[in-house]
């Protein structure tokens, strides 16, 4: 904070003596200018009037002032992103205004872990050398996806603050006020959902509970402490809540009256979120993001969108520009049209990323919400990443499709699998789900039935039903892997 405060103080003495500010200072400048008294909420409806209910055009208007001054950044502190202006016949001055954006190729994971395997450790996609990170380093975090290869985000001093103030907006929305007490469901290690949640309800005022202990000891934690907020992904609320009823207690008589949730679909996948709030007898939120572009400004869902169907999420357009791209293209698609998701982020200092595909389907609302927010909506929220589309003996499957089909069925339990095998030259769709309850051969033939005749219905493929007792698949706190693609490649 020392640190921050010396930088921000010598910026003032700069614009004084009239010494021409550097990129970084300049875009620094322009982060502060925004968040200037937003340390504690504006009113009591919102945290953010002031950008949560702005027009349209006042949205644009930020949109470009940061652009302006994020753009020039980017190009002189991050080699991979001035190589990307150079191979496109760029500068920053040829994007004057979000029409001009689309002049700038989309980014790529793919791009940035191509990047880090030959600039080691740390790639040169953020704008985040060794020299500020000694003066100014906060926190690693790095993705979890499957490659040998992590890729490492560099976050520092003032990233902390951006997303203690854009994770408190996202958190007053979904009704949770000073004098509430959370129980985070994390080990604490660098997952950014979790650290946002944390630092958020620090500056709200919100008594926070450390959850980093098995989940035996959180279920006593809820009993002794009536934490009446829980920060968890979908999967391990419900793996929670079935550990509380095997210790004797009831989740939907605990103190518990919100879940905010992350890290998997959920808000979309309607039987999910109505298993949830029912198991729980609580509201169910839901935000987005991703380690590269949006911890510092999730989508989020408000009050008024739980009464929705289907529940809609808020995405901040006053911290980032979103785009939906085609799959296949990657231009533009029109409005109200199904795309993928793009996200140009325009609050934080070491992860501004540009036009980076995050890779979710979703159609984009800009109709002004009943909550009064203008922020645009994903309608229907986040459910199908293209990174996790399968195609199975020709179709296309999205994991969500069965996760929406199985959690309809009240007999089933909360965990499932996914698997893929060969058979010959044909690809053999098995779906492992387990049940509440032993039932007996002829029960199980009977669900399994009604299982295997409802995923033929709505996702034309028929599959193979086996059924297990509940406690048999692995249980997670993290985002759950239910997708075992065994086939061999032919």
């Amino acid at each position: 904070m020392a640190s921050e405060r010396r930088r921000a103080k010598a910026l003032e003495v700069r614009r004084i003596t009239g010494r021409r500010l550097t990129a970084r200072e300049r875009w620094i400048a322009v982060l502060r200018k925004f968040t200037r008294g937003l340390e504690e909420p504006g009113s009591k409806r919102y945290w953010a009037p002031e950008f949560e209910t702005a027009s349209r055009s006042r949205i644009r208007e930020i949109q470009e002032e940061k652009l302006a001054a994020m753009l020039p950044y980017l190009y002189e502190q991050s080699p991979f992103y001035r190589a990307k202006f150079r191979a496109a016949g760029l500068t920053p001055g040829d994007i004057r205004s979000l029409d001009d954006l689309v002049k700038f190729p989309i980014t790529t994971k793919q791009e940035m872990t191509a990047d880090v395997q030959t600039h080691r450790p740390w790639g040169t996609y953020t704008p985040i050398d060794d020299r500020v990170w000694r003066d100014s380093g906060w926190m690693v975090f790095s993705t979890s996806g499957t490659t040998a290869t992590p890729r490492p985000f560099r976050y520092t001093q003032l990233d902390r603050e951006l997303w203690a103030i854009t994770s408190a907006r996202s958190m007053y929305a979904m009704g949770i006020r000073a004098g509430d007490l959370g129980l985070t469901c994390t080990t604490y290690n660098p997952h950014v959902f979790f650290w946002s949640v944390h630092y958020g309800w620090n500056l709200m005022r919100v008594g926070i509970v450390p959850g980093g202990v098995p989940t035996e000891r959180r279920v006593v934690m809820i009993d002794l402490y009536r934490p009446t907020v829980i920060a968890a992904t979908p999967s391990y609320a419900l793996h929670l809540a079935n550990a509380m009823r095997e210790a004797g207690y009831d989740p939907a008589r605990s103190s518990i009256k919100r879940l905010v949730c992350a890290g998997e679909p959920a808000s979309g996948i309607a039987a999910t979120r109505r298993r949830i709030e029912q198991t729980w007898n609580a509201a169910f939120h839901d935000v987005y993001g991703c380690t590269e572009a949006v911890p510092a400004g999730w989508a989020f869902t408000c009050e008024d969108a739980l009464k929705e169907e289907p529940v809609s999420t808020h995405v901040p357009e006053d911290l980032q520009i979103w785009e939906t791209v085609d799959p296949r293209t990657f231009e533009p698609v029109p409005r109200g049209a199904r795309g993928l998701t793009v996200v140009t982020n325009l609050n934080s200092e070491g992860s501004p990323q540009l036009r980076f595909l995050i890779g979710d389907f979703t159609v984009l609302d800009y109709d002004r919400c009943a909550c009064g927010r203008t922020l645009a909506r994903a309608r229907g929220g986040f459910v199908g990443r293209a990174d996790d589309m399968l195609n199975v003996r020709g179709l296309t499957l999205f994991p969500s499709a069965i996760e929406e089909i199985v959690r309809g069925f009240d007999v089933l339990a909360d965990e499932f699998q996914i698997v893929l095998e060969t058979e010959g030259v044909m690809d053999m769709l098995t779906i492992v789900a387990e049940t509440r309850e032993q039932i007996s051969g002829i029960e199980a033939d009977e669900l399994r039935a009604r299982l295997i005749g409802e995923i033929s219905r709505r996702c034309e493929l028929r599959p193979r039903v086996e059924l297990v007792p509940a406690g048999t698949l692995p249980k997670t706190e993290f985002k759950a892997k239910r997708v075992l693609d065994r086939r061999k490649i032919l």
